[in-house]
């Protein structure tokens, strides 16, 4: 069973989020804010799901650190209510496969995540 780290911090989103991952059989671990997000980038996961503005942080530094100092490719699909050409530039940049904007379809993220984590 694949494990998806979703760092999310709306309670909202983060609920929709589980119960899209769990109807499609992955197990999903949540953590709300950049610190616990840090620590949690330590473990090995199929799959990131990683909203950019998160309490303690940035989520595109959180991208940063998993490539360039944890030098880990784990697949990362963005979430973010920020719909900025820098953002987006910036995410791609760092590796990002994927960028969805708030309001975003359950449907579309969880097809798309299932390619990465099958190509991986």
């Amino acid at each position: 069973m694949a494990r998806v780290l979703v760092v999310e911090d709306d309670p909202t989103v983060a609920k929709v989020l589980e119960v899209a991952l769990g109807r499609e059989g992955y197990l999903s671990f949540l953590v709300r804010d950049y610190p616990s997000a840090k620590v949690a980038l330590q473990e090995d996961w199929d799959a990131i799901i990683l909203d950019i503005n998160l309490p303690g942080g940035s989520g595109l530094d959180l991208l940063r650190y998993l490539r360039k100092e944890l030098r880990k490719s784990t697949p990362v699909l963005i979430l973010s209510g920020l719909k900025q050409e820098r953002s987006l530039a910036e995410a791609q940049a760092l590796g990002a496969q994927e960028y969805f904007t708030k309001p975003f379809s359950p449907g579309g993220l969880i097809k798309r995540l299932k390619e990465y984590v099958a190509a991986r």
